[in-house]
């Protein structure tokens, strides 16, 4: 009986212990993760802004590859929402809530998951280095405990999981930087838009990468664009568009178009109509062989409509955009598609600059402006 009592006399010690060491640890939880990376400070707040991305880059999906996502919310900002479902203990079911953002500063984040606590939030920092090349970005994790006991136990673990998810998310956030355009789109003011179709004559040219080749290059398209649309009497009814398809080393591949007033024209005596073009199928091999002499009324392999021997016809590109607005020189104009692009990425936009996907620009100033005068409209084809 003495040996019971002692036993239950010890027993109760070692609770009283336990409980007076659980109210002397903290109500509550912090740790702090960090990484370096040398991408552009409103790149990295772009990316971690919006959680179009974090399937990509978060740690979830490196625990378990099946693991489902599901966006909800705006696309970024305030109440910008992620929630995911796992068969995967680790991962679990949760979800992350974007409840404040400071534009190229930090980014708080309301955390629901199966880590013990309360108030889960997590705080992305950025931090620009003395020398501008470089940011940290801090990514903190704050809970709080109260009064239940247990819950101030399991914060003893605190730098396990939470702690190896948070390092693993920044390290796959440092990679996808890594691999975005290495621009500061910062002070371009870049929107989405909705694209209606538009049927457009278009010359396919080439010219070296000088203004004054280009510029003579554009001028002889726009010849032959005019002399096709009086013979297919229509006019045109936009301003002149530049679709870019390559920007080489040395040489800048392009098409000039011009919108014209009808989706049909006569030529010939006969009637075409102008449509969304399908590309051909291209047998291995046929890629270099020359191009067949076609008549006007055929498809060339892009599925554009002959008018005559460097003139097609096409219904041009519908659906979402970014568009930038321009002012000043030409030369400038494939540094603003390349921050586009690196608009798109951080933002989650897919893009496929070919085909109809290809961006283009317009010109909206008169023609005779002066070089740096010259306004233009940017747009880069996106899928969100």
């Amino acid at each position: 009986m003495i040996r019971i009592f002692e036993v239950l006399i010890a027993l109760l010690l070692v609770f009283v212990l336990a409980v007076v060491i659980a109210v002397l640890l903290p109500p509550h939880g912090h740790i702090e993760r960090t990484v370096e990376v040398s991408s552009p400070i409103r790149q990295v707040y772009d990316s971690i802004n919006t959680f179009r991305r974090f399937p990509q880059w978060s740690a979830l999906r490196n625990q378990d590859p099946q693991v489902r996502m599901t966006l909800a919310g705006p696309e970024s900002g305030n109440g910008a929402k992620v929630s995911w479902t796992s068969a995967s203990p680790k991962d679990g079911n949760g979800n992350l809530e974007i409840t404040s953002s400071d534009p190229d500063n930090k980014v708080t984040m309301a955390l629901d998951n199966d880590w013990i606590g309360e108030n889960k939030s997590y705080t992305l920092q950025l931090q620009p280095s003395s020398n501008g090349k470089t940011l940290k970005i801090n990514w903190s994790y704050d809970v709080d405990y109260g009064w239940n006991l247990m819950a101030r136990f399991g914060g003893l673990y605190i730098n396990g999981d939470p702690a190896s998810m948070i390092q693993v998310s920044l390290n796959n956030l440092a990679a996808l930087l890594a691999g975005f355009p290495n621009v500061d789109y910062k002070e371009q003011q870049i929107g989405v838009t909705d694209i209606a179709a538009q049927p457009v004559f278009l010359v396919e040219t080439k010219a070296k990468r000088t203004l004054d080749d280009v510029a003579e290059a554009t001028t002889t398209a726009m010849g032959q664009i005019e002399a096709a649309m009086k013979k297919a009497g229509l006019t045109a009814v936009g301003p002149r568009m530049t679709i870019t398809t390559n920007w080489g080393e040395d040489d800048y591949t392009f098409s000039v178009a011009v919108p014209v007033s009808a989706p049909a024209f006569m030529l010939g005596g006969q009637q075409y109509t102008i449509a969304t073009p399908v590309p051909l199928a291209v047998a291995d091999g046929e890629d270099d062989a020359a191009p067949a002499v076609l008549n006007p009324g055929e498809k060339d392999r892009h599925g554009l409509l002959v008018v005559d021997a460097n003139v097609r016809a096409a219904l041009w590109y519908q659906g979402k955009a970014l568009v930038t607005d321009y002012t000043g020189s030409p030369a400038a104009l494939p540094l603003l598609r390349v921050n586009q692009k690196a608009y798109a990425e951080t933002h989650g936009y897919r893009y496929n600059d070919s085909g109809l996907g290809r961006p283009w620009d317009e010109l909206t100033s008169a023609p005779d402006a002066a070089q740096d005068q010259q306004i233009f409209k940017v747009y880069l084809p996106i899928q969100l």
